[in-house]
């Protein structure tokens, strides 16, 4: 009888492996960092081959850790990252590095796309704002400034197909959470949209096929067993992208639930019964449930600006956990809660990775704003821990004006490790916030559609159910809600001021030069 399933997480900076029990505990996982490189100012590309491998690795390091016997193992389940532009030979074999979602050298393509179509008029199609972002974009560019490599590749999949075909699926599989990250695909019809296929000069069969998530596509044969250390046999199933199996893991699975996780990027995501487009500039995707959309808001720093802040600025810290043990993390959490809230006018934008929802400006770049003799390194760390739930309450004026009734907020990602990041995040929101049992939302939700894909859950719900639990709520302190207000409409001032004037596009054009 099957005890356990797994969950792969194939995410921007590494790999994770993890087993779950039947009641969604964690047993235990391996992660594996690969990594990014940056040939130019504001280009980002992956390996394809280095990250094949280290997911491999974890894998076999998880199921050698837990020591089980992998025919134990019901199941596994993916969560890819999204967005990610993957060239591709017939046998999965990559043409040229990946071209990842950070990635920003498209914007003579995507002014060249404005020029075809109105920006309105293909978020009305696409459900996403015309950006740098999708693969389309990349596509483009490609055709244009790489025309040898444009021709000899078979496909332009996603994480989600590359990592399939290795662990041996007969085609590239796409499964339908990720579709819209194409940028050609119809996200209210579910279908490729014939008239943006048409106007890029693209077909479908240039891309991977769409698949619902919990789909079984292979079984893992015996090279990838001596590969993995999975059994012979166990299925292989479709997920999902990382935030949507994210939601999954976070059980936010009904009209009005939203979640918000802070990782490598940051999501705010507000599941949906039907679809509302058009508000602050918001992602219109495919829920992992069939029938459902999500109103995603992207950031494309979050919790990497606290990573930043760790490598530059907190080497102190990072000395003491050398020596000590302790996470650097924790002695910065430390630190930021001797700050008071609003870390005395203290204010830091985001932009580390440029500007995402609802702001989609490629040139924006971050900043500290109001510093003075009286601030300190305290001050400087809440406020990035701050300035970070700023750019999610930027997004959240979308779900405001959409009128859609907020049932439930649930926070995800490594940023929960800190309760003061919880408590700061309920405070600018002005919401409650529930805190779950497993932090690890995106592997969850990868193990659990895994286990639909090998009928072990007849539904994804029914897996939510079983597997997903909250341990605490966090009240706002309304207090210091009413001074994040005035730190947000502070935020809001700051970048219209810098963008208007010029000033991002300069330093954009500084940088590049």
């Amino acid at each position: 009888m099957a005890k356990y399933l797994a969950g792969i997480d194939v995410g921007t900076t590494g790999a994770r492996c993890a087993l779950f029990d039947m009641q969604g505990e964690m047993v235990i996982s391996e992660y594996r960092e690969y990594s990014s490189t940056y040939p130019k100012p504001g280009w980002v590309e992956q390996d394809l081959d280095e990250m094949i491998a280290m997911t491999m690795e974890a894998c076999k390091a998880t199921i050698a850790k837990a020591g089980i016997n992998p025919k134990e193992i019901a199941s596994i389940g993916f969560s890819t990252q999204r967005s990610v532009t993957v060239p591709v030979n017939k046998d999965g074999s990559k043409v040229r590095p990946m071209i990842s979602w950070q990635d920003a050298r498209t914007g003579a393509e995507v002014a060249d796309m404005l020029n075809k179509i109105d920006g309105d008029k293909y978020y009305s199609i696409s459900g996403m704002p015309m950006g740098t972002t999708w693969n389309i974009t990349k596509m483009l560019w490609m055709r244009k400034n790489e025309p040898d490599l444009y021709k000899k590749t078979y496909k332009f999949v996603q994480n989600q197909d590359a990592v399939l075909k290795a662990f041996g699926a007969d085609d590239f599989y796409t499964d339908m959470s990720d579709m819209a990250f194409y940028g050609v695909w119809d996200v209210a019809k579910l279908e490729w949209s014939k008239e943006l296929c048409d106007l890029f000069e693209v077909t479908p069969e240039m891309f991977g096929k769409p698949v619902a998530p919990g789909t079984k596509v292979a079984e893992v044969s015996a090279d990838l067993s001596a590969k993995s250390g999975f059994a012979v046999g166990t299925p292989i199933c479709v997920g999902a992208g990382d935030q949507n199996c994210g939601v999954v893991g976070m059980g936010s699975i009904k009209s009005g639930m939203a979640t918000v996780t802070l990782g490598t990027a940051g999501l705010a995501i507000l599941s949906l019964d039907k679809r509302i487009p058009g508000f602050g500039g918001m992602m219109i995707t495919n829920h992992a449930v069939p029938g459902m959309w999500e109103m995603e808001g992207l950031s494309n720093a979050a919790a990497s600006s606290y990573r930043w802040f760790r490598d530059v600025v907190g080497t102190q810290e990072k000395e003491l956990e050398k020596a000590n043990g302790r996470s650097a993390y924790d002695y910065l959490n430390d630190l930021a809660s001797k700050a008071q809230p609003g870390s005395k006018g203290l204010l830091y934008l985001p932009y580390l990775g440029t500007a995402a929802t609802p702001r989609w400006n490629a040139n924006a770049r971050s900043a500290f704003i109001g510093m003075s003799f009286a601030h300190g390194r305290s001050e400087m760390v809440r406020a990035v821990m701050e300035g970070v739930a700023l750019e999610v309450r930027d997004m959240m004026d979308g779900w405001i004006k959409s009128g859609v009734n907020i049932t439930t907020l649930r926070l995800g990602g490594g940023a929960t490790k800190s309760t003061l990041w919880n408590q700061i995040q309920a405070d600018i929101y002005g919401r409650p916030v529930e805190i779950l049992k497993t932090s690890e939302s995106t592997v969850l939700g990868a193990a659990i559609l895994g286990g639909v894909g090998a009928g072990v859950f007849k539904s994804i719900p029914e897996g939510v159910d079983q597997m997903v639990a909250i341990t605490g709520q966090l009240e706002p302190n309304m207090a210091n809600h009413k001074i994040y207000e005035e730190m947000y409409e502070a935020y809001c001032k700051a970048y219209e001021g810098l963008s208007s004037s010029g000033t991002f596009d300069k330093l954009a054009q500084i940088q590049s030069a």
